[in-house]
């Protein structure tokens, strides 16, 4: 489902104001339903589809609209999904229409008065993070994650720490090169936290006074464009082409492997109280299959698992998987889908063609991860935790072994930067040595 929030510039009323609209398409379909909204076109941000964040505009009543209704129409197109159903036109215009609420009265910037801004840092982030809450990321149109508001939290926290260890209130105006030295001499010493545990920090606490500069127009000191950003990369968790043949072996019909479960199902009922009497041992042996398969389809494909979800045989081009506004990014990306000596996308899809709602590639595992812990007892893995995550991570790894250029590579995962697809890629020892003395022999062989 993409959906857009359009300004009708040719439709301004006499006050100067223009309405705006909802545009959504999906499964085929476009609806377009007006909001009761209206703004100037100059308050209008048409790169964020919502009203300019700034005193003297409607923001604080209209934004909360717009983005209401935009999350009331993804939701219901993710419900009837889950429910393996299309979505009816008439369902969803029901659900905007309950969404939306009536449309605020026009405040011109003569008659309005700037609502009073927080005086302390807490507020003032406190602020920013409703904001932000209220705008869409990138060109996606989706709203702020769970994740990176939980993340602006813990940032929140760690400062009102250092406030209180440092017993100075934290003022944008004082922090300057000096206050950043103090920062990182608390977090890195003090506190003994990691380089990018501190690097985060930053830079949400640049991206919090770029915004209270421009938009707030506060005094934030100028040094704060210069905070270094610190990162190290660490060790990136990918399966080796031997782990990830281990896995793909599994036979799920062989006795031995059916004794192992059972023992594991019963080891797992009694710690974690789930499995024992809920679903008959058939079922669940089918369901860790499921997640085994799952897992191969993140391995085989690089699609982080919202996108595996709903790969289906549609998207399918000759030998690529051609799938538009993938997750995050909102990219199409494609995908080589042909079985070699590694990967074998084919092999595993054609294993459910025609046997799964929508016609999906693999079937939707719910708590796959769960399921994968017991994967990864039965081929004794230790050195990871193997998840879906692990299997987009293979794709990268492998895929690099195999000479396939990095540009490629990143039109199937969808990064947009080298330094986001550097953080998948990982190490198979085995390979990397292989690879040294392969190089060293044609060189000798070249003198």
């Amino acid at each position: 489902m993409k959906i857009s929030r359009e300004l009708q510039r040719d439709k301004l009323n006499t006050d100067g104001l223009a309405p705006i609209r909802l545009v959504i398409s999906w499964e085929g379909k476009r609806l377009r339903i007006g909001t009761g909204c209206l703004v100037k076109p100059e308050h209008w941000d048409a790169k964020l589809q919502l009203v300019q964040v700034r005193p003297g505009t409607a923001h604080s009543s209209i934004n909360p609209v717009l983005t209401g209704a935009s999350n009331a129409a993804g939701d219901a197109a993710e419900t009837a999904r889950k429910q393996q159903r299309l979505l009816p036109e008439a369902e969803l215009r029901r659900t905007i229409e309950a969404a939306l609420k009536p449309a605020p009265e026009p405040v011109s910037v003569a008659s309005s008065s700037a609502a009073k801004l927080p005086e302390n840092f807490e507020g003032l982030w406190r602020y920013w993070m409703a904001e932000q809450a209220d705008r869409p990321r990138g060109t996606t149109g989706r709203p702020l994650a769970k994740t990176t508001r939980a993340g602006f939290e813990a940032t929140l926290q760690r400062f009102l720490d250092y406030e209180q260890a440092r017993a100075t209130p934290l003022r944008v105006q004082d922090m300057s090169h000096t206050w950043y030295q103090d920062f990182r001499t608390y977090m890195l010493e003090e506190l003994s936290q990691g380089v990018n545990t501190f690097g985060k920090h930053i830079s949400r606490l640049k991206t919090f006074l770029a915004w209270a500069e421009a938009e707030l127009d506060l005094p934030v000191h100028r040094h704060y464009r210069k905070f270094t950003v610190t990162q190290k990369r660490g060790r990136v968790d990918a399966l080796t082409e031997d782990e990830l043949h281990q896995v793909a072996a599994l036979d799920f019909h062989d006795p031995a492997t059916r004794a192992q479960l059972l023992e594991l199902r019963t080891e797992l009922g009694r710690s974690t109280g789930q499995y024992q009497g809920e679903v008959s041992v058939e079922l669940w042996i089918s369901h860790v299959e499921l997640a085994r398969d799952k897992f191969l389809q993140c391995c085989y494909t690089g699609l982080r698992i919202s996108d595996a979800n709903r790969a289906a045989w549609e998207h399918v081009r000759g030998n690529l998987i051609v799938l538009n506004d993938s997750a995050k990014s909102g990219v199409t990306v494609y995908i080589p889908f042909y079985d070699d000596d590694i990967f074998k996308p084919v092999a595993l899809a054609e294993r459910y063609e025609h046997r799964t709602p929508f016609d999906l590639l693999v079937p939707e595992c719910y708590r796959a991860n769960e399921f994968l812990k017991v994967v990864q007892r039965l081929v004794g893995l230790t050195r990871l935790n193997l998840t879906t995550k692990i299997g987009r991570k293979t794709f990268v790894t492998l895929k690099l072994y195999q000479g396939v250029p990095q540009r490629l590579i990143m039109q199937a995962t969808g990064h947009q930067t080298e330094e986001a697809f550097n953080h998948y890629v990982g190490i198979d020892e085995l390979k990397l040595v292989e690879e040294f003395m392969r190089k060293a022999t044609r060189r000798r062989r070249a003198a």
